[in-house]
């Protein structure tokens, strides 16, 4: 296939191999091993708590040191999906759908290739709901999670939250003076957490679940993880839309529910919950995010527009600006012979260390893909 500007696959990254890291915030990103679907990465944050499985095909880049490279062949099998991601997690306090984002975003500058604007145009084909400005000096691409996830499905937990920040005490007051007024109404209150606290990353997590020996574990929180090899997430977006009545689709619909919460009305309305278990579900054929090759709409090779900085895919509060979860694709150089023309990469990973954490209308769609 040809490329615009250039080279791919291989060729384009010289000795470049790809590194992804988990963790609930740039300082406590940790290296992870993709394709480990039966140990998940854990994360924990006094905002988000929850397991993360990273599947690529083909991957043939750096694991955790002392592992091997891992596939997964028998849940890619004869599907054109290039990678999934996988998140089966808790939000410690309440937030609106509108307010939960997915997306990437860039430390610095980018410098987007000719026809971005087409690729920019099939994604918003896929996720109608995507805003992007790929040309701000931070650039980001952010879709609500509704929307972006290709899969939804919603539990109710067994265990209470632990570990979580404290309640915005706005929101505490006004409750207790709802609790105590007939005329007034709690039922529109948000119980997010205190703009003012501070995230500590040495108190949050994020290693492989069976390496934490904390209690309550992984498994108190967020139940067995079942999902590997051949036994698939699957829709079920009952309990989301419990409290909406004009949520008339079936439960196991994924073409409705993205339609249904492209409103911005509606995902004002729905609340995601500490009581609930979201499992989500994002993949796509477009990128080999073994060497960043790009097919949507145009072919091309991602590290040089993207200065060699990480790909970072996350889940984050807008209004509070607080991440949730983060995963890091990285090409690191192998050898310090590397002799590359353009800008260096430099280190915009702020952290990292392998360890952190006191505790170890209907539209194109790729449900299918």
């Amino acid at each position: 296939m040809e490329y615009l500007f250039g080279a791919s696959g291989e060729s384009a990254i010289g000795n470049r191999k790809l590194r992804v890291r988990i963790g609930p915030s740039l300082h406590t990103l940790t290296v992870a091993n993709p394709n480990e679907e039966v140990v998940p990465h854990f994360i924990d944050s006094p905002y988000f708590v929850g397991h993360i499985v990273v599947r690529i095909r083909n991957f043939r880049g750096i694991p955790p040191e002392g592992e091997s490279v891992k596939q997964a062949e028998e849940y890619f099998g004869t599907r054109k999906r290039l990678f999934a991601l996988q998140v089966c997690g808790r939000f410690k306090h309440e937030y609106t759908a509108e307010d939960i984002v997915f997306g990437a975003e860039f430390e610095r500058k980018v410098a987007p290739p000719t026809g971005s604007w087409i690729a920019l145009k099939f994604a918003n084909l896929i996720d109608p709901a995507l805003q992007a400005d790929i040309y701000a000096d931070k650039p980001w691409l952010f879709s609500p999670i509704l929307c972006s996830m290709n899969i939804v499905n919603v539990t109710k937990a067994t265990h209470p939250i632990t570990g979580a920040a404290p309640v915005d005490p706005a929101v505490k007051k006004a409750s207790e003076t709802a609790s105590v007024s007939s005329k007034t109404s709690n039922a529109n209150l948000i119980a997010g957490p205190d703009p003012n606290f501070k995230r500590d990353p040495a108190v949050e997590v994020s290693m492989p679940s069976n390496k934490v020996t904390s209690k309550p574990s992984p498994t108190d929180l967020l139940g067995e993880w079942t999902w590997s090899s051949t036994t698939e997430l699957i829709e079920n977006n009952a309990l989301l839309a419990a409290d909406d009545k004009e949520a008339t689709f079936p439960a196991d619909s994924i073409v409705e529910r993205r339609k249904h919460y492209q409103k911005a009305k509606v995902r004002k309305n729905t609340i995601f919950k500490p009581e609930h278990i979201y499992n989500f579900e994002i993949f796509a054929p477009f990128i080999d995010l073994n060497t960043f090759d790009l097919t949507l709409g145009i072919n091309v090779n991602l590290l040089r527009y993207l200065k060699k900085q990480p790909v970072r895919l996350m889940a984050k509060s807008q209004s509070k600006n607080e991440h949730l979860f983060i995963i890091e694709f990285d090409l690191i150089k192998t050898t310090d012979s590397d002799s590359e023309d353009g800008d260096e990469e430099g280190d915009v990973s702020a952290g990292g260390k392998a360890g952190s954490g006191s505790r170890e209308g209907s539209q194109p769609s790729l449900e299918n893909a």
